[in-house]
């Protein structure tokens, strides 16, 4: 009988564990420190995983183990090279809350481009029931340029929506080839144009070294004015002090922020909250019932075929 071992503070609701009962022993490991985590560990032959360390010292201690499943798209805690020196195979999912994300990209787009936010915040606070309470001059959605940063999976997900509302989208990612661009029809742009000339700015990249605070003061500067800004992607994309003043200074017409450099209580964070201009939600972006019932689906079949000898069926996350 195969062991099953899944990383949990508690659990799941969506009895994951009980499913795979029938082909493994499931037990759910509490998160503790690693010498405990690796005594309970000990003989599973599969781990699973959501953003939980998987470290070298770790996979060292567990002898036993042949795969990793990882409950979400990204595997940056899992120590890659490590499990390639002990022969463990990894597995994650890809398209995990692709649409979510960018469903709730979407409607923070729309929220501010047709001013609920500031129109909500004036009825609220001063009792004012009309139009031009708010500055800025009210455009159909399908009169706006959208510029994304980033063209992957969810990128693309975001663009075929906004499509779908008459906007013009515009594109940068010099991973993707423009063609593919081109064919969905998606300008490919360079970043300096994105920033000059979008009405919208949607960040889709991942954190690193390299992307780390790409925004700052020079970018938002560079944006058209009057521009809106867009983050459901990973705080630290952003300098969210420089944000805050592109917008205080009347540069950026307002900003939709569902992820954080600093999340709450950052003093930053506490002050946009004060202002109408700022849409911000709890990275709450890549959440749903149905998504989260999809990831342990996967989860399962991905496990069964492994388990089954059937790994050509199975496309493994690449070793660095």
């Amino acid at each position: 009988m195969y062991h099953i071992s899944i990383l949990a503070t508690h659990q799941d609701e969506d009895d994951f564990g009980e499913r795979l009962g029938d082909i493994a022993d499931v037990a759910y490991c509490p998160v503790t420190n690693e010498e405990e985590m690796a005594e309970r560990l000990e003989d599973c032959d599969v781990l699973v995983c959501r953003d939980e360390p998987v470290t070298e010292s770790l996979l060292d201690q567990l002898d036993e183990l042949k795969l990793i499943v990882v409950l979400r798209s990204r595997v940056d805690h899992v120590d890659l090279q490590a499990a390639a020196r002990r022969g463990v195979k990894v597995l994650c999912n890809p398209v995990y809350c692709v649409d979510d994300i960018a469903d709730h990209t979407c409607a923070m787009m729309l929220a501010l481009l047709r001013q609920i936010p500031e129109y909500q915040n004036d009825i609220r606070n001063n009792s004012r029931w009309e139009y031009g309470a708010v500055g800025w001059p009210l455009h159909r959605v399908g009169s706006n340029l959208i510029g994304l940063i980033g063209y992957g999976r969810t990128g693309r997900a975001v663009a075929a929506r906004m499509q779908a509302f008459g906007c013009k989208i515009q594109a940068y990612d010099p991973f993707v080839d423009e063609k593919i661009m081109m064919e969905e029809r998606v300008r490919p742009v360079d970043f300096d144009k994105l920033l000059r000339t979008s009405d919208v700015v949607s960040l889709h990249i991942p954190l690193n070294e390299t992307t780390r605070y790409i925004f700052r003061e020079e970018q938002f500067e560079e944006m058209k004015e009057g521009a809106i800004f867009v983050n459901c992607s990973r705080g630290g994309l952003a300098d969210e002090a420089a944000l805050y003043h592109a917008v205080d200074d009347g540069h950026i017409r307002s900003a939709a922020l569902d992820v954080l450099s600093m999340e709450h209580p950052s003093p930053m964070m506490l002050k946009m909250m004060t202002r109408p201009e700022f849409l911000l939600t709890p990275s709450v972006a890549s959440h749903s019932v149905e998504g989260e019932q999809a990831l342990f689906h996967e989860a399962e079949r991905q496990i069964r075929l492994f388990l089954a000898g059937h790994e050509e069926e199975l496309s493994f996350v690449p070793y660095l």
